[in-house]
């Protein structure tokens, strides 16, 4: 298998000079640094969680040889393992339960990994001491404290040992990856900036138009309509928030590129995926999570403490959507009312929002805060940071740069290997994270929302991917390798297959200006792994690919080098924003392939009839009240509004162009 390198004349790094070419980053940045994952917080926290086990551990060993009871002695014997206390037992019963409580272990440790539930695997191991102690009724058996001291002092000594091989090899990788980041990243970026199009010059072509209508589809569908949405579990990563979250998102992307002269459907899908994912259906999750993870029962308020899987999604949502259409409804107080459960409905506003997504990274000591109580993932923070850096551009904030150093120094130092491998887990209580969760599909998050923020990690990332996971063998076909865990199943329905895995690199390889990888993977994705389906309204989506992942495929077919990042970074031209708008339109009669102002006075439009050809009313505003304006070979005169309305042929492919008669 080949490498991929690109055909790119490469220019030498003293060619290029220090600075990357989009001026974000400099070259060197993107090398491995030495401290990474040298972090003292985690470091602090997991010598305290040690600690702690030894001294309950010292005081239950002591306990079972000193104390005469053998109630006393099960139960302290019980501190060192759940379900050690039924062994000293030693009765045909207490083994059975022995058995019962190692089955049901790792699945409350699953649990509490899922949805924060740290009290129940607590109330495993506090009911297994309980319960040793009722059984004891004689003398306990003397072998079994020695049995489970070797016991866990094997175990702690494997998994130290372990640990100690992985970071020894992690160094050394991190070294070998050095050697190639920067001449990786500068092919990168100049076969991606090579390619890069003028703001105004693309249109989408009716096949990738007929995926986004499926995601507007989404959008206009009615409140209590959720036949769009894998509905499995509120808690983990196929929750209907991330769907809706994600939707938002592409379609802000969409308008950024192709359309931000176009409102009407748009901007109202748009809002409704806002206003939905506010529902009882999304956000009830957080009661359950509150009391399983927080023991809380009132106030389970779920902006103001964590839970930045909502907060800082919901603050990226806002922005975007104000940035793009200069709509503020989501600044006034109350705007955003997030309904818990029928009683517990918090009130919010996206400043409001942001202050509480800033004051949370200020006030944590690892800077990153969690989601599920007391998990932190990577990702949900890097969406959350570039929520903050969006929201900045329209509320003035200068939150995203307060926290900018700190937040990079923690993501390289506390939740990174030390061959640069952003870890997506650790725990806060204990500081550990959960190894070979996830590989590359975590590499491919930190790419994707990694790149607005913090480009430098970001093409570090996307370099490790192409040298190190996409390879093409020798019949020309790229392949995936080193896939690992979470990499072999779609994260939005938990269905087992490459296929998603490929629809997320699509997006990123889109992303970072490789497009022959992204029309590959997309490409396998239609023809391999799951077939197009056209919907009885035209529409089309992937069989069997989850909602989240369609959105990923959608990115891949329709956005190119450093869109995602300019959107969220940069935004529209203010010249383009101060032009007419496309407002009244009907969906999907009309699908909208570009409206686009290049110069602030006039709008070039391609429309698509979205069911048949026709005669279709088109509505505009923001024109200058009292000029006449031309589309094609009607004209009409804005009236004080600043509004006038044409009707217009549409028969396939439809370009016209609205601007002022001179």
């Amino acid at each position: 298998m080949a490498i991929i390198t690109t055909t790119t004349t490469v220019k030498s790094e003293k060619q290029l000079g220090a600075r990357a070419l989009t001026g974000t980053f400099d070259w060197k940045d993107v090398l491995i640094p030495r401290d990474a994952g040298t972090g003292v917080t985690k470091w602090y926290y997991q010598r305290r969680t040690i600690y702690q086990y030894a001294l309950v551990a010292g005081l239950g060993l002591l306990t079972f040889y000193n104390s005469e009871n053998p109630r006393m002695r099960a139960a302290a014997l019980g501190v060192l393992f759940p379900g050690a206390g039924f062994i000293a037992v030693g009765t045909i019963w207490s083994v059975l339960a022995f058995i019962v409580s190692t089955a049901l272990l790792p699945l409350l440790l699953f649990a509490w990994f899922a949805s924060g539930g740290v009290s129940l695997p607590l109330a495993l191991y506090l009911g297994d001491i309980l319960l040793a102690a009722a059984m004891a009724g004689k003398p306990v058996l003397e072998l079994a404290a020695p049995l489970w001291v070797t016991i866990v002092a094997v175990g702690i000594s494997v998994i130290t040992f372990r640990t100690l091989n992985a970071n020894n090899e992690a160094r050394e990788r991190g070294k070998k990856r050095n050697e190639y980041l920067i001449s990786t990243v500068q092919e990168i970026q100049q076969q991606g900036v090579s390619s890069q199009a003028a703001p105004g010059t693309r249109e989408m072509d009716l096949d990738t138009l007929r995926f986004l209508q499926w995601t507007l589809e989404m959008g206009l569908a009615p409140r209590d309509d959720w036949s769009y949405h894998d509905v499995i579990d509120q808690f983990q990563t196929s929750a209907i928030r991330y769907q809706l979250y994600g939707g938002g998102w592409d379609l802000a992307l969409y308008q950024s590129i192709y359309a931000p002269n176009f409102h009407g459907y748009l901007s109202l899908a748009q809002r409704n995926l806002i206003e939905k994912s506010l529902t009882k259906k999304v956000m009830n999750f957080w009661q359950w999570e509150s009391l399983f993870g927080k023991f809380k029962t009132m106030d389970i308020d779920p902006i103001r403490k964590d839970n930045i899987m909502v907060s800082g999604y919901i603050l990226l949502s806002c922005a975007l959507y104000q940035a793009n259409t200069g709509d503020n409804r989501y600044t006034k107080p109350g705007s955003l009312a997030f309904e818990v459960t029928h009683n517990d409905v918090y009130k919010y506003d996206i400043q409001s929002v942001a202050e509480l997504v800033f004051f949370n990274m200020d006030q944590n000591p690892y800077t990153l805060y969690p989601c599920e109580p007391n998990w932190v993932y990577a990702i949900c923070n890097l969406i959350g940071v570039i929520g903050l850096q969006a929201s900045d551009r329209v509320l003035g904030n200068k939150f995203a740069d307060r926290i900018r150093e700190r937040f990079e120094s923690a993501l390289e130092r506390e939740f990174s290997n030390a061959d640069g491998t952003i870890l997506p887990i650790r725990s806060e209580l204990t500081g550990f994270t959960i190894p070979g969760l996830a590989g590359t599909i975590s590499d491919a998050s930190v790419c994707m929302q990694g790149s607005p923020y913090i480009p430098a990690i970001a093409h570090r990332n996307w370099a490790f991917i192409k040298r190190e996971n996409l390879k093409y063998n020798k019949d020309g076909k790229l392949e995936l390798v080193g896939l690992i865990g979470a990499d072999k199943l779609d994260p939005g329905n938990y269905k087992e297959g490459v296929g998603a895995i490929r629809a997320n690199l699509a997006a990123v390889a889109a992303e970072f200006g490789d497009a022959q990888i992204a029309h590959d993977l997309v490409k396998q994705v239609d023809e391999e792994y799951h077939p197009v389906k056209e919907t009885k309204s035209g529409s089309r989506k992937n069989q069997g690919l989850s909602t989240i992942l369609h959105g990923s495929t959608l990115r891949a077919r329709m956005s190119g080098f450093q869109d995602w990042s300019n959107l969220v970074g940069k935004g529209i031209p203010e010249i383009t924003r101060s032009g007419p708008i496309l407002e009244e339109v009907t969906f999907p009669d009309v699908l909208v392939a570009k409206a686009y102002s290049v110069d602030g006075e006039s709008v070039d439009l391609v429309l698509y009839d979205g069911k048949a050809p026709g005669r279709f009313q088109l509505g505009f505003t923001q024109l200058r009240p009292g000029a006449t304006y031309s589309l094609g070979k009607q004209t009409a005169t804005a009236d004080e509004e600043g509004h006038a309305s044409f009707e217009l042929e549409i028969r396939g492919r439809t370009a016209v162009k609205l601007e002022p008669v001179a």
